[in-house]
């Protein structure tokens, strides 16, 4: 899994997964493709209430755009593209995510880059989307990992964990759901 390369010790994690009744090809071309219109609305209501501190502070965007892939929102905002590969897309980000205002990035623009930084008070985070064949199906999963480098910064994202696992935990399975139905009606195509 390309995804170890990036973060192989992590001290937070989830992971996700469906089947999908659609070739390999089929599904990484829906991952790719899918836009928030596609989406479930609780995406962008869960989506919304996290980054709402930070859009009245006036530091982040309100709305993602209906209808520019949802993935290409993703590393146009924070997230970086770690890795592209025939069966695994990696992306990843730095920050301090406890931080609701308008949390500090660490200005990370480059897989290297993300290998190398090692600041303590910052959290790495890195996920995945992969496809797997499996019996005539593909096996479409997403795992998220997060590193801590130090104690104390382990403590302030455990706090902020609690607060927003299960709704990280839903966008994640929705966003599943919505590829799978991407990639299954595609299948005629």
């Amino acid at each position: 899994m390309i995804l170890n390369q990036f973060l192989p010790r992590y001290d937070f994690n989830e992971i996700h997964q469906v089947y999908v009744s659609a070739p390999i090809e089929k599904t990484l071309a829906a991952i790719k493709a899918l836009t928030p219109e596609e989406l479930s609305p609780l995406v962008g209501i869960l989506l919304g209430l996290r980054n709402l501190p930070s859009r009245l502070s006036g530091r982040a965007s309100s709305n993602l755009m209906k209808t520019e892939p949802f993935l290409s929102q993703l590393l146009k905002g924070n997230f970086i593209l770690l890795a592209d590969e025939s069966d695994e897309i990696v992306f990843g980000l730095v920050g301090q995510f406890w931080k609701l205002a308008g949390a500090r990035r660490a200005g990370i623009n480059t897989p290297d880059e993300f290998m190398r930084f090692d600041e303590t008070d910052f959290a790495k985070v890195a996920s995945n989307l992969r496809v797997q064949a499996a019996d005539g199906h593909t096996i479409l999963s997403t795992e998220t990992r997060i590193a801590a480098p130090d104690i104390q910064t382990r403590k302030k994202f455990a706090f902020y964990w609690r607060l927003i696992s299960l709704g990280s935990g839903w966008i994640r399975i929705l966003w599943l759901k919505a590829i799978k139905r991407k990639a299954e009606a595609n299948i005629s195509q």
